[in-house]
């Protein structure tokens, strides 16, 4: 089934007015289906503000059960091999520059020094 196909589906069993009301809970299957479909739908890089509103649900509802929920199974443990190779160091050029917006600018920084710049700034 595709997605708004799913989503549809979904939507349907949400609006269906079971005596629900504010904090009464929806039926543990449709919660079930709504995760899975969050899962699926981020996997292929939706947001959650964008999955909510596909299914008839706010965002920080459907956060709150995908957040309760386990996520998707991962693969079965299974490793795959990793090959470790020697890379030639590389060493940071130099001397920076920094220039804010304001007009501020201070050239010949290495990079101790721009680190310190930064760490003192933040």
């Amino acid at each position: 089934m595709r997605n708004h196909q799913r989503a549809a589906a979904i939507r349907a069993e949400i609006e269906q007015d079971e005596g629900r009301g504010r904090g009464k809970a929806y039926p543990e299957h449709v919660r079930r289906r709504a995760i899975e479909y969050f899962w699926s739908r981020r996997d292929e890089g939706a947001t959650i503000a964008e999955i909510g509103p596909e299914i008839g649900l706010h965002w920080r509802t459907l956060y709150g059960w995908a957040k309760g929920a386990a996520p998707p199974e991962l693969p079965d443990g299974k490793f795959s091999p990793v090959e470790i190779i020697d890379v030639p160091v590389t060493h940071a050029g130099g001397p920076f520059v920094v220039h804010h917006r304001s007009g501020l600018r201070v050239e010949g920084l290495d990079l101790d020094a721009l680190a310190e710049l930064l760490r003192r700034l933040s």
